[in-house]
This record gives structure tokens, C-alpha cells and sequence, in this order.
């Protein structure tokens, strides 16, 4: 009994294959001419012992099985875990490594690659064609799980170990998808830059200490530039670069960030985009997200993928024409603003993730645009800045108190809750507090400050309050904002913010002249309320 077709197609292309020198093949046209030649003197061989109604069509194409095997076999291919070896495997990334060429070291999703090698071992394959190889090499290819040793950096010459300070040959079983392509100098130094036209000397780190007047800043600028080129360690952080005016010197920061990464190995994804369903794409192949500009006064609705791509929690990233990826982002997020931003989320959980930066200085009259537009690009410059934050031993990120007190100014700013409370915190008489009093002191005072804007309802209003501004507070507090509270005097004495914000329904209904103190003497009508209390003194009195 004769073999089979299929068998004969599959013994005939290994064959081929394994005679081939895979590390100097031919190209791809004449190993389809070869195995097409034979395949066909397979095909006569076997067919000349059957019987002549039993004989096979010789193949005048090569099938996707077969060009699946060469793909495979003269290639790298493998299906790489983007979020750990847990991670569905059906959301694997297929993947060719670069073995050679600009993007050596690293391996680049195959779809594209594969599509045009199809092309060159049959001319005529159509999308169908090219999706039956696609999906012939994910049952074929290995599987590696991304790198995630926070130590091993992949830089344009190689791989960098962080902890020993040493530049090691790539490996294909380190997987980094995306790398700076910046060379490694071990080198590599501070040069001095001359400008013929007016006769300055411009070099990275005077530029860079010149930028703020505050050393700790400085070191934060740097902090970042070292962030941006090790994307595994868990920064849990993304960095706010923040100024209200112009000419300051972000964007060109910005632009230096960009080249130290290489234009593969960045994405410019704004804050708004984050909530769009195919904006995160870009992530897969890049070790940073660098935007030199945001839109001012820009309104940010969802940010749950954002504060997963700083903390590196698994998302599914959805593809335009292509299958959905289960993806961790290992990489550090810089947004250049010059507005605050409005966010909805208003929780410490986001509050938390982003390092507001200062940029206070003004170069307005002094630019000079020679800078972005060439020496942050000067390969010398770009060696030197890898090698100092390479050179460089710390795994979190500074906390300047300029970033701290930014941070307040804009939870003020996003929260008219948080302004209220900052506001009135240290203004009440009462001890205790109810929910209802509370809410109608917000309404009439947001009609003051925001006579156009939206007031939240009440119990937005006492979520807000309950886990914001109060979790923080020394003076009061909420252990259970739906428990009814006595009063038991802490409501008695005056107070005077009805007055003065005409609460009227907390007024004392049985006075009608204009003493005040009497006016806010209001009759209790109830003997419990919800709201917040005052902390207690040691010795049992309330702090007044």
C-alpha cells in the first residue's frame, strides 16, 4: 500500500528543509521553484505505483501547511505571553525574532512579516490563504513568556544588566518586544555643543539643571529619563509634566525622551485617548507612552485603562482586524500638560499614580529651537544620557514637595468637593455634622463659585466626601456614613456659616430679628443624624 498525499507533502518538505543551511537559505522565490520541483518528482514517483485513476494532481502552488513549515523553520517564530504564563494562551502574541538589522534583540509581531513572505512563496494567496498560515503557525510555534526581569534592559548594541552594570549579547530567549535605539557606550560622555550663529555652548546636563531651579526636581528629571528605558520595573507612577504657560521646556524634554527611545519604542497615546477601544494598540511594541501636548482644560471620562497601563495590570487590548491580545504594559507614561486636566475618577487610587512635575521657569525671549531640533538627537548627546541613567541605582521615583503640593493644588481643582472641604474644614462650630446641612452649605456655596456649572447629587456628594478629603483629614471623621449619630450638644452652640450662606431651612423658624447668634440657634429636630464628626480630644472633649 502506497503513502498518502499528505504524507508524501510533508516527508517531501522536511526533507527539503532540513538540507537547507538555514542560516544562509536561498531566497524565498527559488525555494518555492525547489520544493515545487520536488514535490512534483515525489508526486510522479508515488503515483507511478498506483493505479493511473488513484494519481494525484502534482501541485502547481505551495499550500499553507508547507509554507507555514518553511516559514517556520527558516524563521523564528514563536507565540509570546504578554501578561504572564497564566495568560490565555489563545491571546498569545505571535511573534518573528530579529536576528539581524535595526531591529536586532527584539521580536516584532509576525502578522505583517508573514503576509509578505506569503506573497513570495505564492504570488496568488489571498487574506483567507494568509489567515490559514497565520493560524497553521500558533499551533506550531513555542511558547516564551515576555521577559520580566526588571534588571535586563534591551538598548539598540545588546542587553543591559542594570544590577551588575553590564552590556550582554541579545539571546531569543529573552524576549523584549520593543528596545531603545540608542547604542550603549560604556564610554560615553558629557560633550559640550557649539552654536555658530550666536556663539553658545549648549551640554545635556546644564540644560537639564537649568530647567527648574529646584535640585530635587533636577534629580526627578533624571529619575524619569532612566524610567522611560527600564520598562520592567513596577514604577506604579506616571509623570505629569505641568505648566500653565508655554516655552518652559517640556515639549523639547519631551522630544529628548522620545529619541533616547527611538521612534519604534514610544507611543504618543493623550490622556482622552486612553478610554478609546483601539488607542491602546500602540502599547504592544514601545517602552514608554511620551506626549509633548495635551489638550487644555481637557475632560478625561474613563481612566480605568489608564491606571492599569501605570500599574501594569492585565488588559485585553483590542486590534483593529486582528485577534484581541492579553497584555501587561511594562513601561513608564510621561504627559506633558499645560492645564490641569478634569478627570471623573476623583479616588486616592488614581490621585495616587500620578507624579505631578512642575515646570516653573519661562524661556519666552530666549528660546532657542536649535535645541529640540538638533541636539537632542545628537547621537553623542543620546549615549551619554543611556549611560547616566543606566549608570544610575534606584527602583522608585522621588517625591519632591514642589510634586506634593501640585498634587493638592489638583485635587482641589478636579474636586469641587475637595475645594468645599479645604474651605470649610477648620470654619465649622458643630461637632457633629449631619449629611443634609452639609449638602445644602455645598449647594449654595458651588452656586457662588461655579454659577454655570452642574452640582453632583447629595449622595455623590457624601461618597465624595466620606472617601476623599476626609480619609485625610486630622480633625474629623466618618467610620459609617449610613449610622445614625446623637447629637448630644455637639449641635448646640451657633453656627454661623447659616448665617452667612443663608441655609434657610437651618435657620431658627421662631426668631425673626437679626442677631445672628439667634438666628443660628437652630432647634434640633431630630435626635440623631448621619454625617461626620469631630475627633475627640484625650480627657473625652471635642476638638473646638
Amino acid at each position: 500500500m502506497g503513502k498518502a498525499r499528505l504524507q508524501v507533502l510533508r516527508e517531501t518538505t522536511q526533507t527539503y528543509l532540513f538540507a537547507l543551511d538555514k542560516y544562509n537559505p536561498p531566497n524565498l522565490h527559488d525555494i518555492e521553484q525547489e520544493l515545487l520541483k520536488q514535490l512534483e518528482i515525489a508526486y510522479l514517483t508515488e503515483c507511478s505505483m498506483k493505479p493511473k485513476n488513484q494519481h494525484w494532481k502534482v501541485p502547481e502552488t505551495l499550500t499553507q501547511p508547507v509554507i507555514a513549515d518553511i516559514i517556520a523553520y527558516l524563521y523564528d517564530v514563536r507565540r509570546i505571553s504578554c501578561a504572564g504564563s497564566n495568560a490565555d494562551p489563545k491571546h498569545d502574541l505571535l511573534a518573528i525574532y530579529q536576528k539581524d538589522g535595526p531591529d536586532e534583540g527584539i521580536y516584532i509581531e509576525a502578522t505583517d512579516m508573514v503576509y509578505k513572505l506569503i506573497k513570495q512563496l505564492n504570488y496568488a494567496a489571498d487574506e483567507k490563504f494568509g489567515k490559514d498560515v497565520i493560524h497553521a503557525l500558533r499551533t506550531k510555534a513555542p511558547r516564551l513568556i515576555r521577559n520580566d526581569d526588571q534588571d535586563l534592559i534591551a538598548v539598540n548594541n545588546g542587553i543591559f544588566n542594570y544590577k551588575i552594570k553590564k552590556l550582554m549579547p541579545f539571546d531569543p530567549e529573552i524576549v523584549f518586544l520593543a528596545k531603545s535605539y540608542v547604542d550603549y557606550n560604556e564610554n560615553a560622555r558629557n560633550i559640550k555643543l557649539t552654536n555658530d550663529d550666536d556663539g553658545t555652548e549648549w551640554d545635556i546636563e546644564s540644560w537639564v539643571h537649568d530647567l527648574t531651579e529646584d535640585d530635587e526636581i533636577t534629580q526627578l528629571l533624571w529619575e524619569i529619563m532612566s524610567a522611560i528605558v527600564r520598562p520592567h520595573v513596577p514604577w506604579d507612577k506616571t509623570a505629569w509634566l505641568y505648566s500653565d504657560t508655554g516655552a518652559n521646556g517640556k515639549s523639547t524634554l519631551c522630544s529628548l525622551m522620545q529619541n533616547l527611545c527611538g521612534d519604534k519604542s514610544y507611543a504618543s497615546i493623550p490622556l482622552n485617548a486612553f478610554g478609546e477601544e483601539y488607542m491602546l494598540e500602540d502599547l504592544v511594541n514601545v517602552t514608554a507612552v511620551i506626549v509633548d501636548e495635551n489638550e487644555v482644560n481637557v475632560y478625561i471620562d474613563k481612566v480605568a485603562k489608564l491606571k492599569a497601563v501605570v500599574t501594569g495590570d492585565r488588559l485585553q487590548i483590542n486590534r483593529k482586524y486582528k485577534s484581541p491580545l492579553s497584555f501587561t504594559f511594562k513601561g513608564f507614561v510621561v504627559q506633558a500638560l499645560n492645564g490641569f486636566p478634569k478627570v471623573k475618577d476623583k479616588s486616592e487610587s488614581f490621585y495616587r499614580r500620578n507624579l505631578f512635575v512642575p515646570f516653573l521657569k519661562c524661556f519666552t525671549g530666549g528660546e532657542r529651537k536649535y535645541i529640540k531640533r538638533e541636539y537632542v538627537k545628537n547621537k553623542d548627546v543620546l549615549e551619554y544620557v543611556l549611560h547616566k541613567v543606566l549608570h544610575s541605582d534606584f527602583y522608585e521615583l522621588s517625591t519632591p514637595a514642589s510634586c506634593t503640593k501640585l498634587l493638592a493644588e489638583y485635587k482641589e481643582f478636579n474636586d469641587p468637593v475637595r475645594q468645599f472641604w479645604a474651605e470649610f474644614e477648620g470654619q465649622f462650630v458643630w461637632d457633629l455634622l449631619p449629611f443634609s446641612f452639609m449638602f445644602a452649605l455645598y449647594q449654595v456655596w458651588f452656586r457662588r463659585v461655579n454659577p454655570s456649572g452642574t452640582i453632583i447629587g447629595r449622595n455623590t456628594f457624601i461618597s465624595d466626601l466620606v472617601n476623599g478629603p476626609l480619609k485625610t483629614s486630622k480633625t474629623w471623621f466618618c467610620h459609617d456614613k449610613t449610622a445614625d449619630k446623637h447629637h448630644k450638644g455637639r449641635m448646640d452652640k451657633p453656627e454661623h456659616l447659616i448665617f452667612e450662606y443663608d441655609l434657610i431651612d437651618w435657620k431658627n423658624p421662631t426668631y425673626r430679628g437679626t442677631d445672628w447668634q439667634k438666628i443660628c440657634k437652630t432647634p434640633i429636630k431630630q435626635p440623631k443624624y448621619r454625617g461626620i464628626e469631630r475627633q475627640v480630644k484625650a480627657g473625652g472633649n471635642a476638638k473646638s
